[in-house]
Parts: structure tokens; sequence; C-alpha cells
């Protein structure tokens, strides 16, 4: 009867490892994904600031010229921290600031984020 038995307690080992290295998976998998979610709000507060820069510039270059209808200003940031977003302001006849700052391609990113910011 004894030799019956023997072994069990291996398959019972291997069962058990199979499970944790699947519970493992299934974790890794949800912080994996927890961490591009916060990758991409990070992003969007930037180019939401980036956006709101732009208009403090149309702003800026309203007051010093007395309008600002002929004045456009595309940029591309490219410090470390702030890499890849584009900011392109523009002033209309009425002095009126839209900036518009985006991050990624919108056709092949994901990650694509764009805000835009209209003041009159």
């Amino acid at each position: 009867m004894k030799q019956s038995q023997q072994g069990f307690a291996l398959i019972a080992a291997i069962v058990m490892i199979v499970v944790l290295a699947a519970l493992a998976g299934v974790v890794a998998s949800i912080t994996g994904g927890q961490s591009a979610s916060q990758q991409l709000e990070r992003t969007t507060m930037m180019v939401e600031a980036a956006a709101q820069t732009g208009v403090e510039w149309g702003k800026y270059q309203r007051t010093v010229a007395g309008s600002c209808a002929s004045a456009s200003f595309p940029y591309t940031l490219t410090s470390i921290s702030l890499s890849g977003i584009r900011i392109l302001v523009t002033c209309n006849a009425t002095n009126k600031i839209s900036s518009t700052a985006t991050f990624g391609v919108l056709a092949s990113s994901p990650d694509f984020v764009e805000r835009n910011i209209t003041e009159p």
C-alpha cells in the first residue's frame, strides 16, 4: 500500500509551483498596466502645462508688441523630461491666442496626447 502513495508530494509541489508562477504573472501584468496608465497621465499633465505656457507666451507677445496678429511660435521641447512635446502658438487678427501642445504621432502612437487652449 505504501508504494502507491510515493511521489504524491512531488506532484503537489509541482502543481503549487505552477499556480504560484501563474499568480506572479498576473500580478506583473496588472502592475505593468498601472505603470503605463500613470505614465500617460503624467504625459497628459505635461502637455497641458505646455499648452498653457504657449498661451502665456502669446499674452506676453501681445503685451510687448501691442498685437500678436502675425505671431506664430512652433517649438519642440528637447529637455530630457519634456522630450517630444511640441507647442504651436498662433494669434489671429482679433488677438485671439491659441496654443496647441502635442506628444506622440497621432496615427501611430497609442500614447498620443493633444491639448488645445484658446484665450481671447
